[in-house]
């Protein structure tokens, strides 16, 4: 019986070598990304998913990054602004493990170049955003 299920389950735990993932592109323009690599890794898509919420449902359209510095809640403008190759980076993995991201659905494909640059945020603006979110929550 040990034989049959070592047989039978070999492929699955054969293929998890760590020189069959996919080497992507880790070439960045920061310092530090908006969370730890281990924790982006495994939870990206959830971060995308609450960063989404919080801007549509919420208007909260900053992060805190862990030196406490902001910025936008953006796929295009905060992930894509710093890692280079959406190409290299995003889809080596989707590919590598089957599965399509339904990112690009509402937002437009950068191309090369054209997703390079945050937008100006202006810290008056942050503070007023704030202010209002603090208002609205105590008014509720």
């Amino acid at each position: 019986m040990s034989i049959f299920l070592l047989g039978v389950t070999f492929p699955f735990w054969q293929s998890v070598e760590p020189e069959d993932f996919p080497k992507v592109a880790m070439e960045t323009k920061g310092d530090q990304c908006v969370a730890p690599a281990a924790y982006m890794r495994k939870n990206h898509m959830l971060l995308l998913n609450t960063w989404r919420d919080s801007v549509v449902r919420d208007g909260e359209r900053f992060h805190i990054m862990p030196d406490g510095s902001r910025v936008e809640k953006s796929l295009t403008k905060t992930c894509l602004g710093c890692h280079v190759s959406k190409k290299q980076f995003c889809e080596e993995c989707h590919i590598y493990a089957s599965v399509k991201p339904y990112c690009w659905e509402c937002h437009v494909v950068p191309v090369s170049g054209g997703h390079t640059e945050l937008s100006a945020i202006d810290t008056d603006e942050i503070e007023q955003q704030e202010l209002l979110n603090n208002l609205l929550a105590r008014n509720q």
